[in-house]
This record gives structure tokens, sequence and C-alpha cells, in this order.
């Protein structure tokens, strides 16, 4: 390797890619380099190298694994999704703001290799759909929370704060323990709550300081 090509390899961008498909693992070795050094890892590797992007396959893992390697990353280096369905991808974008790009299965070479160096530059990558859903989730957080809930959800949501059961729920209000958990399904969506807990103390302080 001439004195050129050794100082290319070592001011490039380190990407680390996290998969379980040794195909497209090589698939993207060769896309990425020489631009790029490419550093491929399981996803039950510790994520704590340093790194300018972190590229997580959700096509070739389960939900519970790509949370795991979320986990292990932290904040401080932008992560993006590949081979993500987009509606799956809009969740977990909701979920984990630290991800700042996300490819579908669809995404052409050209788009992968231009969305990647626009992440690199310090920008979003992301698909029309995911925006979307972020632009209304931001809309439903800055209406006030009595209004995003039906009367049944605030209902629901008293009952929880005193600590009922889905069933103990459903038998006060006459309805299944399947439309409880379905509306509790919704209103977590609608509070931006990862439990019922919590949705159940973010509107009893909502209430406090009406």
């Amino acid at each position: 390797m001439d004195v050129d090509s050794a100082l290319r390899v070592d001011t490039a961008p380190v990407v680390r890619l996290f998969t379980a498909n040794a195909l497209l693992a090589e698939l993207f070795r060769h896309l990425l380099e020489p631009d790029m050094r490419v550093s491929l890892q399981p996803f039950s590797a510790a994520a704590n190298d340093v790194a300018s992007l972190w590229l997580f396959d959700a096509g070739s893992v389960t939900a519970d694994a790509l949370e795991i390697g979320l986990h292990r990353c932290g904040s401080e280096t932008p992560i993006a999704l590949i081979n993500a369905p987009l509606d799956v991808a809009a969740t977990w974008v909701e979920r984990w703001p630290v991800i700042r790009g996300v490819f579908s299965p669809q995404t052409s070479r050209e788009n992968l290799l231009k969305g990647i160096a626009t992440l690199l530059a310090g920008q979003d990558w992301l698909p029309r759909v995911v925006m979307g859903r972020l632009v209304q989730r931001l809309r439903d957080l800055q209406r006030p929370l009595s209004d995003a809930l039906t009367e049944r959800e605030r209902e629901i949501l008293v009952l929880v704060g005193r600590g009922c059961s889905n069933a103990e729920i459903g038998e006060i209000l006459c309805l299944s323990p399947h439309t409880i958990k379905s509306h509790i399904r919704n209103l977590l969506r609608k509070t931006g709550t990862s439990n019922r807990t919590e949705a159940a103390s973010l509107f009893r302080g909502f209430m406090v300081s009406r």
C-alpha cells in the first residue's frame, strides 16, 4: 500500500455493521470500501468501539436482539437501521431517537450510499413515511393530554392509577379484557409512555396541575 492509500484508510470514516447475514456483510464491504472502513460485527458483540456510524441490520435479527444492541450503543454515535420495513422502522425511531437513519429492503445502492454520506455529515436520513409518523407524534404531544384521550381512556387511566388490573377494570366498566388491552395500547401511544403505570402517573400529574 502506498503512502496516499495508507492516509486515505487512516482518515476514512469507520462504519460498523451489525448483522447476522454473512452475504449482506460482504456486500456492504464491497460497496463501502475503500472510501469507508467497514467493521462487521455480530449482534452479540459489545458496541463500545469507536465508530463514525453504526448500521443495524433489522432484517436479520429478532426485535429483542435489536433492542439489546441499541442499548449497548448509547447515544454518542449515529445509528441507522437497514433492511427495515418502514412501518416497523417508524415505531423504532419513535422509541429510540438515537436512530438517525432508516433504509428499507428496497433502498437502491445510490440512495444507500447517499444516505450513509448524509449521516456521516451529521444529518438525518429518514423516509417520508417515518417522517410523517414523527410529525404526527409531535402534533399529538402538543395537544393537551385531556384532549388527546377519549373519555373511556381517561376512565381507564384513573383505574390504572388506583392499581386495578385489566380484569378488574373490565369488570368495573363492563368491558372485555381484550378491549381494555386495546384501549391501554392506544393511550400509551397517545401519551408517549412505555407502560401503564407511567401513563397513569403522567395523567395524574396533568390533572393536578390544572
